[in-house]
């Protein structure tokens, strides 16, 4: 009979402070080839199981810490586009609109496909008297969505027919 073997705890080695903060390591986080999260030994399994955390919270209602833990996951990794779109939701729901525009266009430049970011953001847009490049955002989350099976293209698509009726009007009173 083949021999097995238990893994306890507390036989997992857990890397050092110095493997951790390596010279090489700390070179490569300086010179951006390391997120601090990566720096740190985060995985990015781990960084999602932390969100769904936050995103717990959001849906909850609990905007402080549902911001508190995605500020923490956009500073351990700064080029994940979901936790900028998440972060910028929790600031729209906290009307921090400057926050959260910031946050949805840092995400459309991750992940130019990111049609809820170009959703959100052009909504914002609306509410801020700039209609023009809310409708940008509307045309472009349509593109990504030419059969209308997403739900967020579809609140795209009416709220473009909103931004052009908004648009026509400050036209046609010479705003």
């Amino acid at each position: 009979m083949a021999e097995t073997f238990e893994l306890k705890p507390d036989e997992v080695k857990q890397a050092s402070l110095l493997e951790t903060f390596s010279p090489d390591r700390v070179e490569k986080f300086v010179m951006g080839e390391l997120t601090l999260g990566q720096l740190y030994g985060i995985t990015i399994e781990e960084a999602y199981s932390i969100a769904e955390l936050g995103y717990t919270f959001l849906e909850q209602g609990r905007l402080n810490e549902a911001q508190t833990v995605f500020q923490g996951l956009v500073i351990s990794n700064p080029y994940d586009a979901y936790f900028h779109t998440v972060l910028g939701s929790i600031y729209q729901k906290q009307e921090n609109i400057d926050g959260a525009l910031e946050e949805y266009s840092i995400s459309i430049g991750l992940d130019p496909a990111n049609m809820e970011a170009y959703v959100n953001r052009g909504e914002l847009l609306i509410r801020k008297g700039n209609f023009e490049m809310a409708a940008s955002d509307f045309k472009n989350a349509i593109q990504l969505d030419p059969d209308g099976q997403s739900p967020s293209a579809n609140r795209a698509r009416a709220l473009a027919s909103v931004t052009a009726a908004a648009l026509s009007s400050a036209l046609s009173s010479g705003k």
